[in-house]
């Protein structure tokens, strides 16, 4: 690859723009060819560095997987984050849940990645990890405890609860629209509009929250 005018090759980067680099060319091969197509040579030969390179990152591809995952995690922490510039609690979490629906449309093999492949071992996280992969969990909670408080919500809802519930519902319409299942222009059961779809699926899951 030739670098005259562009970028230091791979080994000259400092090593965070490194591990980027390498995370973002996963992230575009997983996209385009799956995990099969996701090798340590494909890698390499995207960024146009020898496989040796990618080595002194990381130690092969179940590792550079694991990393994608905490990036993808940070990736959909700053996709929710507009939602929770909203004032009213009760908005926040309706546009937190249309947004997190819309990730897993924008980024398909990513959110599968994240959500539908085997579950990463919680054993081996550091505190740190923990805190970084359930940050987007201790916000929600903090959006029911404001929502029971300022009684939107009725008091009986447990709140430590409340956040698993909304995801398992947002995961669940997310993994049938990707699966095809809620469609515009599915065979047997069309909806009008996707987007209304969810809207209107946030939007009653809500209710079951409120008075």
């Amino acid at each position: 690859m030739d670098t005259t005018d562009g970028p230091a090759p791979l080994e000259e980067r400092a090593r965070p723009d490194v591990r980027d680099a390498i995370l973002r060319a996963s992230l575009e091969l997983g996209t385009e060819l799956g995990e099969d197509g996701l090798t340590m040579r494909a890698i390499a030969g995207r960024l146009g560095v020898s496989v040796t390179a990618l080595y002194h990152h990381y130690d092969g591809k179940p590792a550079i997987l694991r990393a994608l995952r905490f990036w993808g995690a940070d990736l959909l922490a700053a996709h929710l984050e507009p939602a929770h510039l909203l004032t009213d609690p009760v908005d926040r979490l309706c546009a937190e849940s249309v947004r997190y629906v819309g990730f897993a449309r924008d980024n398909p093999w990513l959110y599968r990645l994240l959500f539908q492949e085997e579950e990463l071992d919680w054993n081996s996280f550091t505190d740190q990890e923990r805190t970084r992969l359930m940050a987007p969990n201790a916000r929600t909670a903090r959006c029911f405890h404001e929502a029971v408080a300022e009684g939107r919500f009725r008091p009986d809802v447990d709140v430590m609860t409340a956040p698993f519930l909304m995801w398992a519902a947002n995961h669940g319409l997310a993994t049938l629209i990707l699966g095809g299942r809620i469609s515009e222009t599915h065979p047997a059961f069309p909806v009008r509009s996707q987007d209304e779809f969810v809207h209107s699926f946030v939007t009653s899951f809500m209710r079951g929250f409120q008075k």
